[in-house]
């Protein structure tokens, strides 16, 4: 950026010249704004100080005071726009109905009202400097006050002078339409002027993105539109409140704020929504689009690195990223200029194999001494047959408009930990390959495959006061087609998931991988809707992969409080649940199996588990055993040796029907994999 504006940046920020990318951009932005605002911010205080007529505030101090609490409130229910105006750049800004508190401070005070912005702006520039904690984060802060204050007071100024010349008297003489129209007049001249005083920051980023970071600037256009606008579409109602209190007194005023207070409480929720919607899409699409390089990359992950740079930064809004392992070394950090010492990190992550977060300015473990620094989230990277911290993934999230909060950095968990698992497994991937072609047996590749396909089973049952549950799965060949899972979800409820991908071999069993991280993907989102779980992870399948495999997947949301189970099946084995009375439920198809018809839907059903109920969740593997003459197993059967040990353990019903099917299979061979989940309640 051998540019005039760098050159001159550089003088006041020697600091320039060790950052790159946006974050230099942003600094040299921060400072030719500042040189273009700093005139116009001495104008207009001067302009303000004369045009002040003190006397009208000492009149009407209870007035004053009213407006002022109205501008904090206000403030404290903002609104924020958050874009990616470049592939992992973004930008934020905050906003408010306060303009339209101070426009009806202004129509009926005059200038003087404008004070109330001013000392808010400075109040809260007071407030904030003390918590940044880079030179970077300073001159931002500087640059938005000056620039704030210069826009609002020199706008306003010249709106009044607008309205006064247009007839428009102060105060306001009521909502009669020889007034409205002056002041109306006057608000877009407001929003013309303050356009004006930013346009000397809104220029230099539009041409730095164009010409300097070669990106087409329209997505930056609309930000800004956004983020001016929006606050200033509330103004006309300025003049409702102006006209109301001059009419009929304060308390129809209050009235009128009140109103406007909740359609801010609405504005700031909405805004708080899109921008969790849009992270969580975000991450979601990152986290496919990953896994499908990862899979179509060179299996000895020599591409791992460039792979990890091209999809991490824009998944996460962060300031720095970081990827280790202790057999590769950094396989990424982004950006380059950002600060990162692995060594204390690593040495208290080998001891600590639990994905932590850490809030900004909170003293880091690792850290014998406070530190600066924006919220952390550390995640291991658990190798996947020992299940040791072979490396970690290190996100510094990014300051935007919205405030991290424990709430909101807590959500960015399961992305996290996903990514973590994928590493892992390219990871382990990558060595499997390599003891392959050192060993060449195809037999170790598929044992050790076999492992990998393990590490998607959960490591332990869940253990739930009050019940009992057992899993098993014998796969008929070294790859399985079946899978189970459970997923704890939010309020103590718990996803039951299993499934049988149609074939076996490899193919079948990548599918099965696929199939089941998606499926845990979408629970995360879509917890406790079994339907919308599996239309969306059918969508996903359909979309990413071309195996032309179908998988049937049976999904269940239990609470244990209330013993009720709400579920989804997908053309899977009908489930039975045993009770003692009526007897036997069969859990019926709700929809068609994954795979098949991106249109496709499911219903849900619900039943009650009570007391000594059993819930008998199988594959075909378990119905459709054959033995050497060919004939097939009698499903009553295994629906007896339930009926029969009801009140013994689920450990104990499972291994008697796992008896009852091998001397039935006896030395004929398998053609598919057995899984079994039973549940009780005690």
């Amino acid at each position: 950026m051998a540019d005039i504006f760098y050159q001159v940046a550089r003088k006041l920020r020697p600091d320039l010249e060790t950052l790159s990318g946006q974050r230099r951009m942003s600094g040299v932005a921060d400072i030719v704004s500042l040189f273009f605002s700093l005139p116009l911010f001495i104008i207009s205080l001067v302009w303000l100080i004369a045009a002040s007529d003190w006397e009208i505030i000492i009149q009407n101090w209870m007035l004053v005071l009213l407006l002022a609490a109205l501008i904090i409130l206000f403030n404290r229910f903002s609104f924020y726009v958050i874009t990616e105006i470049r592939s992992g750049g973004y930008a934020n800004s905050s906003g408010a109905f306060d303009g339209t508190v101070l426009w009806t401070a202004v129509l009926i005070l005059g200038p003087v009202a404008i004070w109330l912005d001013v000392i808010w702006n400075l109040a809260s520039f007071l407030r904030d400097i003390p918590k940044t904690r880079t030179p970077g984060a300073r001159w931002s802060q500087v640059r938005v006050s000056i620039t704030s204050i210069a826009s609002s007071v020199l706008s306003l100024l010249i709106g009044l002078k607008v309205y006064a010349l247009l007839g428009g008297k102060i105060p306001i003489s009521g909502l009669v339409f020889a007034q409205i129209i002056p002041a109306l007049a006057g608000m877009v001249i407001q929003f013309v002027v303050a356009v004006l005083v930013y346009s000397g920051y809104i220029g230099y980023v539009i041409w730095a993105l164009s010409r300097v970071m070669q990106t087409t600037p329209g997505q930056a256009v609309r930000f800004f539109i956004l983020a001016l606008a929006l606050p200033a579409l509330a103004h006309p109602f300025g003049i409702l409140g102006a006209g109301l209190y001059i009419v009929h007194g304060a308390g129809v005023l209050i009235f009128l704020m009140i109103g406007l207070m909740l359609v801010a409480v609405l504005a700031r929720r909405l805004s708080q929504a899109v921008e969790a919607s849009r992270q969580q899409a975000r991450q979601l699409d990152g986290l496919e689009k990953l896994s499908r390089a990862i899979l179509n990359a060179p299996p000895d992950a020599s591409t791992l690195s460039e792979i990890l740079k091209e999809h991490l930064p824009i998944m996460f809004a962060t300031r720095g990223i970081a990827v280790w392992t202790s057999e590769r070394g950094i396989l990424l950090h982004e950006p380059t200029d950002w600060e990162f010492d692995i060594k204390p990190v690593w040495n208290w992550m080998q001891n600590n194999r639990e994905t932590k977060t850490f809030l900004g300015g909170i003293p880091v473990p690792w850290s014998g001494q406070p530190t600066d620094h924006e919220p952390l989230i550390i995640a291991p990277i658990l190798n996947v047959i020992s299940g040791e911290a072979e490396g970690c993934v290190y996100l510094e999230l990014q300051t935007l408009a919205v405030q991290w909060d424990e709430r909101a950095v807590t959500s960015l968990l399961p992305a996290v930990q996903t990514l973590s698992a994928q590493i892992a497994s390219a990871c382990h991937q990558a060595h499997v390959y390599a003891e392959t072609l050192a060993a060449q047996k195809t037999k170790q590749e598929l044992t050790l495959a076999r492992r990998i396909q393990d590490s998607f089973l959960p490591d332990q049952i869940p253990q739930l006061p009050g019940w009992q549950i057992t899993a098993t799965l014998e796969p008929a060949r070294q790859m399985a087609g079946d899978f189970y899972d459970f997923i704890e979800l939010p309020e103590g409820r718990l996803g039951i998931i299993i499934a049988d991908v149609a074939d076996k071999g490899l193919g079948p069993a990548l599918y099965m991988a696929l199939s089941s991280t998606l499926i845990r993907t979408f629970a995360q989102q879509f917890g406790g809707e079994p339907a919308a779980v599996l239309t969306a992870a059918n969508q996903r399948i359909l979309r990413d992969a071309r195996a032309n495999l179908f998988v049937t997947v049976f999904f269940g949301v239990l609470d244990p409080a209330t013993g009720l189970l709400t579920y989804a099946n997908a053309g899977h084995t009908p489930p039975y649940l045993v009770s003692v009375n009526p007897g036997v439920t069969t859990l019926r198809n709700t929809g068609m199996p994954l795979g098949i018809d991106e249109e496709s839907t499911w219903n849900e059903e619900t039943v009650h588990l009570h007391t000594g109920d059993v819930l008998l969740l199988y594959t075909d593997g378990v119905t459709d055993a054959q033995n050497s003459r060919g004939e097939f197993i009698d499903r009553n059967e295994i629906l007896d040796i339930t009926s029969c040990c009801t009140g013994q353990s689920v450990d104990q019903i499972s291994q008697a029907i796992l008896e009852k099917l091998h001397r039935f299979v006896g030395d004929a061979p398998r053609f598919d994999d057995i899984t079994l989940v039973i549940l009780s309640r005690e």
